[in-house]
């Protein structure tokens, strides 16, 4: 082969190392397994002028070198590699190819600079959201798509009964203008998303790709999840970004994804003695209590850090702000990532509930942020939150597992609304319009409710 004899990648063929390709690195991944060990190799995707994607596998034993060697977003010219073609039992492709490289330890590559050569900076096969359905029949092929984002549920623990393990799940709902899907982000995918979401000024509704997709059906909806190649972008620089945008401007497009689908289950209000004798049939559900506050704990915890890395709640150990997970010190935690988090005491003519309000309902409420209020009362508790005190309040609780199994009395309010005049209508357009707002982000985890708890009594 000559030494100028570039191919592109569709003309790779297996049957010979002397392969040269020039190719831009436009992401990086490494499989995992369910229980969350590593699969031993990691994975490139590589994009050439022909806009063809193939993947590029790296043995464990060559991760450290290949590593050195590229830089996601990059180009390069690579020389000697293997070719493979993929075999049944390849499930879960993130490109429709049937054919991936072997990098080996005689593969050599050089940088290109932009200014030599042209390849796109990223490249999507974009599925249609109405044939995702017949997508979810088969187990080879993940899927791109894009939609705005016209629901996002806060982040929080999930029971995976299967592997007897708490998993965050982050919930959303995209469209493109035809059809709507369910989006479920998972664990580490889902806190990172979450963290971008809070921490950057995205322009609203977001506009979401999802490249690499795992799609399925659950109760006859459609739903697409993340897996090991799957990748996110909010409001990319992309044609197809730009014409929802432009959609968006038309005054019923959202209007019209609405008007399709199928009317929300009304939320019954329930009395505080029916909540605390709810059965397991109601674990993650919402429910309505109309009650009047009656008292709010003035402590020093009534806002709470989160791990700049992990954005989890930090615990305060011996003087220090703990990331339990992280099992490290946050010594400068981000006061733009501080939350609400008060217990209150409320009641209805059938008895008492403690609920912890966490930051959503009253930054809504109040219209400022912890930092907001670190400002104005210098660091003490906030006077303002005790005018709550005797007044009545709809609230949206959100029965979590301990409360039916473990029968703990401390409830999560995901939501309030002044006075008993609550209704649906009233919560729909209010969720909506949350929806495309900043979300609160928070995990709460019940260890934390329970120290709350202890130090209300």
């Amino acid at each position: 082969m000559s030494s100028n004899n570039y191919v592109y990648l569709r003309n790779v063929e297996k049957g010979r190392t002397d392969w040269k390709v020039k190719v831009r690195v436009i992401r990086e991944w490494r499989g995992i397994t369910p229980t969350g060990e590593l699969f031993k190799g990691y994975n490139l995707l590589l994009l050439d002028a022909k806009n063809v994607r193939m993947v590029a596998y790296v043995p464990e034993w060559l991760i450290e070198k290949m590593r050195k060697m590229f830089t996601v977003g990059k180009m390069y010219t690579i020389t000697n590699f293997q070719v493979k073609d993929y075999t049944p039992n390849d499930k879960w492709r993130c490109v429709n190819n049937d054919k991936q490289i072997l990098l080996t330890n005689n593969t050599k590559a050089r940088e290109i600079e932009e200014t030599e050569y042209f390849i796109a900076s990223n490249q999507f096969d974009f599925f249609e959201m109405e044939d995702l359905p017949n997508l979810a029949k088969q187990n080879l092929i993940l899927a791109d798509v894009v939609g705005v984002v016209i629901k996002r549920d806060i982040i929080r623990p999930v029971r995976n009964t299967k592997l007897g393990i708490d998993q965050m799940q982050l919930r959303m709902k995209i469209t493109d203008g035809k059809k709507k899907i369910n989006v479920i982000f998972w664990d580490k995918f889902a806190e990172e998303f979450q963290q971008d979401v809070d921490t950057n000024q995205y322009e609203e509704p977001l506009i979401l790709i999802i490249a690499s997709g795992k799609v399925g059906i659950w109760k006859e909806e459609t739903d697409i999840c993340n897996f090991s190649p799957t990748a996110y972008y909010i409001n990319y620089k992309h044609h197809s970004v730009l014409q929802l945008r432009k959609m968006l401007s038309q005054m019923n497009f959202l209007e019209q994804n609405f008007s399709t689908t199928q009317p929300k289950k009304p939320l019954k209000v329930f009395t505080v003695a029916e909540i605390k004798n709810l059965d397991q049939d109601y674990i993650l559900e919402e429910v309505v209590c109309q009650v009047q506050i009656k008292y709010i704990e003035e402590i020093d915890t009534w806002f709470y850090p989160r791990c700049t890395t992990c954005y989890k709640q930090l615990q305060y150990v011996e003087g220090y702000h703990i990331c339990i997970k992280c099992n490290r010190r946050v010594p400068h935690p981000d006061k733009k990532l501080l939350q609400f988090s008060l217990c209150v005491l409320a009641s209805d003519n059938t008895g008492d509930i403690e609920i912890i309000l966490l930051d959503r309902p009253i930054r809504t409420l109040f219209g400022k942020t912890v930092f907001d209020v670190l400002q104005e009362y210098k660091g003490a508790f906030p006077k303002m939150v005790k005018t709550l005190e005797n007044r009545d309040f709809t609230m949206k609780l959100q029965i979590l597992e301990v409360n039916i199994h473990k029968k703990s009395d401390m409830y999560l309010a995901n939501d309030l609304f002044e006075g008993f005049n609550f209704n649906q209508d009233s919560d729909q357009r209010r969720t909506t319009e949350n929806s495309t707002g900043q979300s609160s982000g928070t995990s709460y985890h019940l260890d934390n409710m329970s120290q709350t708890k202890d130090k209300t009594r």
